[in-house]
């Protein structure tokens, strides 16, 4: 077998339909990084949104009072959209309300999750499905309500997992299994949530959902990729389990779990049962080996850890280079064989492969080409809380990601991530995801020699933005201590500015390769040179599989 064909994984027809009908998140990953991991002592977790079919837009929900023993209402919202926008897929109210507290703090959104607040609490998400009988279809909440409750009233992690997992178990959790990526400043954390199941009702002492949250040691990274990673639960150790009622009662009653079995509990084989190696572990085990090469040979994806020790801290391009994989290097590298075609092109789109009355789908990678957007959240402590909180984010699949630093504390948003955004079925030159999105679909004409021409031109953005992240809250601090007004405008000038020019840089580097790759030549300013040709090691492929067919009819005679 070629190394090309290792790409491929045999999957079921019926596994295949059941992977179609989950939630709009399904196919994410997710990392989780606490201050001891990571060069600059910030915590970190981040988010590959891979629906496809989700809003992609920003928002800034500001901070608010609100009356004593007033209520507010639990809304629906639209987590797969098609495409649109929540502004055309609006809110839709529950008659469901739930008491509201006196203050809110103010953050950032997607569409569909929070991801960071004004306190420097932050979140990211991967689904894990798990079993179907336990969604509690009464419950009033799903994670998109969660995660946004969770950063209105947190001013920790810790409060931030409190306040979902009370909210679910009281109210109900409707969805199915999630993963939630929690961070502060000192702590991160990994939250996964299951329901209360199906006989559940509003007003039941039984719980509504069952939660459990496990800390990451400093000097480790955990990862999630739709698949359960909580094992065993120390109930005793609250410095590093955080967990709600009925778990083992629930586990026992429905006969998946005895304590006479001799066998330690696991929530995530006993209780959630959502792993899936090839798609799920696969995914762990690369981004756990990418932070700590040593382990290539050690850790087994079928039957991973909660968390690895990272080899050397951590920095944002490093967590970067592993949202942007391909399982580059390793024998499942999808820059290889004929599914990559001449130009080593790693990705594979969406879809089901039939051949010989089996169906197959390609390997799944960590940037895979359907990802509606990535996000990477840092927090940090002992700086002003307008610095705490910084969301790092661009539309469209990693790999051809620009990523730009938000802070949590901004009072204003660049129209390209909202009002300018466009939708997948409105194409504006205004939008930062219309921008990306072409530069990444257009660099499928000829990936290597475009990835490569694309990295430079966002390294002197994405690459700066890093590099003068010290120097910009050095600048912030210093008006902050003075006027915070001032501090807090500058910020948000600074983010708003850098998205404009963000956004030029983008469609300057498509037309770039419109001119550079102009009908199959190599354009320089120099002029024009031949064309490129095909690469050796395509032509050798092409002609091992198809010499003596009318694929290659002609190609022995020269003078073309």
């Amino acid at each position: 077998m070629r190394k090309g064909f290792k790409a491929f994984t045999l999957v079921g027809t019926v596994a295949m339909a059941l992977a179609i009908s989950v939630s709009a998140t399904l196919a994410c990953t997710s990392i989780v990084l606490p201050p001891g991991s990571t060069v600059d002592g910030s915590s970190m977790t981040t988010h590959n949104a891979d629906s496809g079919s989700t809003p992609y837009e920003l928002t800034k929900v500001p901070a608010a009072k609100h009356e004593a023993g007033s209520m507010t209402e639990v809304m629906y919202i639209p987590q797969m959209t098609g495409g649109l926008q929540v502004s055309k897929v609006p809110y839709v109210s529950t008659d469901n309300f739930i008491p509201q507290v006196e203050e809110t703090y103010g953050y950032i959104q997607t569409g569909i999750f929070g991801y960071v607040n004004e306190k420097g609490v932050g979140i990211g998400e991967t689904t894990i499905s798990g079993r179907r009988e336990l969604r509690a279809t009464e419950g009033y909440m799903d994670i998109t309500n969660l995660s946004m409750y969770a950063l209105e009233r947190g001013a920790t992690a810790r409060e931030a997992i409190q306040v979902m997992g009370d909210l679910a178990v009281k109210y109900g959790y409707k969805d199915g299994g999630e993963e939630l990526g929690v961070i502060d400043g000192t702590e991160g954390w990994i939250f996964e949530i299951v329901g209360g199941g199906p006989l559940w009702s509003q007003g039941d002492d039984a719980p509504g959902a069952f939660w459990v949250a496990q800390r990451v040691p400093d000097g480790h990274i955990a990862a999630s990729a739709n698949h359960s990673v909580i094992d065993e639960i120390n109930w005793s150790d609250s410095e590093y389990f955080m967990y709600g009622p009925g778990i083992l009662e629930y586990a026992i009653e429905q006969g998946w779990w005895s304590p006479d079995s001799g066998e330690p509990f696991s929530w995530r084989e006993d209780f959630v049962k959502s792993q899936s190696p090839a798609t799920c572990g696969r995914r762990i085990w690369r981004a756990m080996t990418l932070a700590n090469p040593d382990l290539v040979g050690v850790l087994d994806e079928n039957d991973l850890p909660f968390s690895v020790p990272v080899k050397e801290k951590l920095s944002i391009e490093d967590v970067l280079t592993i949202h942007r994989d391909h399982y580059d290097g390793t024998e499942f590298d999808l820059h290889e064989g004929i599914g990559a075609g001449p130009w080593h092109n790693p990705r594979r789109f969406k879809g089901t492969i039939k051949a010989d009355n089996k169906s197959y789908s390609f390997q799944r990678i960590i940037s895979v080409n359907n990802c509606e957007y990535l996000t990477l959240v840092q927090c940090r402590e002992n700086v002003d809380d307008a610095l705490k909180g910084v969301l790092w984010y661009s539309p469209v699949c990693p790999d051809a990601s620009w990523m730009l630093p938000i802070y949590a504390s901004v009072t204003e948003l660049n129209p390209t991530y909202n009002v300018d955004a466009g939708d997948h079925y409105e194409f504006t030159r205004k939008s930062m995801r219309w921008a990306v999105g072409s530069l990444s679909t257009y660099m499928n004409i000829k990936f290597e020699p475009m990835y490569a021409d694309m990295c430079e031109f966002r390294d002197k953005y994405e690459g700066a933005a890093i590099r003068n992240q010290a120097a910009i809250e050095a600048a912030a601090t210093e008006l902050l201590k003075n006027d915070r007004e001032a501090g807090i405008a500058f910020l948000t000038d600074y983010t708003y500015r850098l998205a404009d020019s963000y956004l030029n840089a983008i469609w300057d580097t498509v037309d770039y390769l419109i001119w550079k790759y102009d009908m199959g030549f190599v354009t320089t300013k120099g002029g024009r040179t031949v064309g490129m040709g095909y690469p050796q090691d395509w032509v050798d492929l092409v002609f091992e599989h198809s010499y003596g067919t009318t694929d290659i009819r002609g190609w022995e005679v020269t003078g073309w």
